[in-house]
């Protein structure tokens, strides 16, 4: 499970004029951050239609490999939210969502053992047992708005990669090092990087977010054009 959401427009939005490199703090602000020293390995969570995960060895080219990934990604997001809401775009989706509390739809750690019991597992109360758990008990489906929906969803795609990379991560030995980027957590979408930064902290690691990594794969792809063209003699 991760940390669970709820809307607060008002101080999550990301600050402007941030540097290249950042991290997301609990209140929704970007955190400038150096780069980590050593560098590698590193895990780069590449988050858009669906999710690749790769794990980069050193600044060699073609030192990486795909370690993982998931079918649940920004498409998920956008699909599911236009069959549960009255989103018809992304746009409108993240819109709901930023005015939503997954907590009302998603079932928690808290929900299942009370305080109490949560502080004698070690568990902390706000990190989600089941995603839309509540939504399978009538009183509490009735009280879930469209808003809250949307954030649930929001949180369900952003917990999956968390989990994933997380994973990936510590058996690389770099759980202080995860790159998330692609065109899902470009800078319209600030609750998702809202959300990774928070669930990521809750697991003991450390993400990071890079300025315009929505062109990450456009770069990618113009180095290899560049490279044909180079073993062409154009």
């Amino acid at each position: 499970g991760g940390t669970s959401g709820s809307g607060n427009c008002s101080t999550a939005k990301l600050s402007s004029g941030q540097g290249d490199l950042f991290t997301v703090g609990e209140d929704g602000i970007a955190l400038p951050l150096p780069w980590p020293d050593p560098l590698f390995p590193l895990i780069l969570v590449n988050m858009g239609s669906g999710v690749s995960i790769l794990r980069v060895n050193s600044a060699s080219e073609g030192d990486y490999e795909r370690v993982g990934g998931t079918a649940c990604g920004g498409s998920t997001f956008l699909g599911l939210a236009r069959a549960l809401t009255t989103a018809k775009s992304f746009d409108e989706a993240l819109g709901l969502a930023a005015k939503g509390d997954a907590r009302r739809a998603d079932l928690l750690v808290s929900d299942i053992y009370g305080e109490e019991g949560c502080g004698a597992l070690g568990l902390p109360g706000s990190l989600t047992a089941c995603n839309f758990g509540k939504l399978g008990e009538a009183s509490a489906a009735n009280a879930c708005s469209e808003c809250d929906l949307a954030r649930s969803l929001l949180q369900m795609v952003t917990q999956q990669s968390v989990l994933l990379a997380s994973a990936f991560a510590r058996h690389a030995d770099c759980i202080g090092r995860v790159f998330f980027v692609g065109g899902f957590v470009e800078e319209a979408n600030w609750l998702a990087r809202k959300a990774i930064a928070a669930n990521f902290r809750s697991l003991g690691g450390q993400a990071y977010f890079l300025r315009h990594s929505d062109f990450l794969g456009a770069l990618g792809s113009l180095k290899g054009a560049l490279r044909v063209l180079e073993g062409k003699g154009q």
